[in-house]
């Protein structure tokens, strides 16, 4: 009884431990070259010598600690959020839309495919100024998300109904699978095996496009305003420091949207 009580603990300590080598272990892939490009980056700043060119990493790091304390800062973030959530929202549904009725009827497919190539082909900067004489600058952020969504999730869904088994279909046909059966089991798969990649793919895509019409329109109460106002007054350090949030914030979204999506996968 002994003896194997003691055989227990050493199961235990031995998963532990080895629990703990494979936190270190992951750990170490995080902060060696995070450490490695800070490093490059302090390098640089110290031989350009220039603060308002290049900041070092402990004023970029001052300047950080500044705007997260700020009182504005969790509303400028949460409306930034807003916009490129509700951007993402219409371009989905929109292509989810557009690409169904593509399928459907050959006519559709023939204007829309132009038309989606002249968005995907487009400078964004050339989108945001065209847009920003016709929009207030609050819709002229979420239409440019739309727009970076949009043609993505077209794109991908016509290429997940193409995939779609023609085998299959006509087992449905002859079985007489009613609608929602059929969606179920052959075309809602096929489907979300595009679907998901396109939304994750296009969500990285809208955050930047979105940060740069909130830049170029000067959005109120957006996290482009505030590298405006900074880059207007030569502070680099706080440009360096909201562009580090802006990393964050799209890796963020970028793994939650995989982990939210993750779920439907079938």
């Amino acid at each position: 009884m002994h003896s194997t009580k003691r055989l227990g603990l050493l199961h235990l300590k031995k998963m532990r431990s080895t629990l703990i080598k494979e936190i270190l272990r992951k750990a170490a892939k995080i902060t060696f070259p995070v450490a490695f490009w800070l490093l490059i980056w302090q390098i640089v700043a110290l031989i350009i010598n220039r603060p308002f060119l290049v900041p070092t990493v402990p004023e970029t790091f001052v300047a950080l600690i500044d705007i997260l304390t700020r009182k504005s800062f969790l509303k400028v973030v949460f409306l930034s959020l807003a916009r490129i959530v509700a951007g993402i929202f219409l371009g989905t549904i929109a292509g989810i839309i557009l690409s169904f009725l593509s399928y459907k009827f050959a006519a559709v497919n023939l204007l829309l495919t132009p038309f989606i190539s002249v968005i995907k082909s487009t400078p964004v900067a050339t989108f945001i100024v065209i847009l920003w004489i016709m929009l207030s600058a609050n819709a002229l952020t979420i239409v440019v998300a739309f727009l970076m969504v949009m043609p993505i999730i077209w794109q991908n869904l016509m290429d997940g109904y193409k995939s779609i088994d023609k085998d299959l279909s006509e087992v449905c046909d002859v079985f007489e699978f009613p609608f929602l059966k059929r969606l179920r089991v052959l075309v809602f798969p096929a489907l979300m095996k595009y679907l998901i990649p396109g939304i994750i793919t296009s969500t990285g895509l809208a955050w930047k496009a979105e940060i740069a019409a909130e830049i170029i329109a000067y959005t109120k109460n957006s996290i482009g305003q505030e590298i405006n106002d900074a880059k207007y007054f030569y502070e680099t350090p706080t440009v360096f420091a909201w562009t580090f949030v802006i990393i964050i914030m799209s890796i963020s979204l970028e793994k939650l949207m995989k982990y939210l999506l993750g779920r439907f996968k079938i």
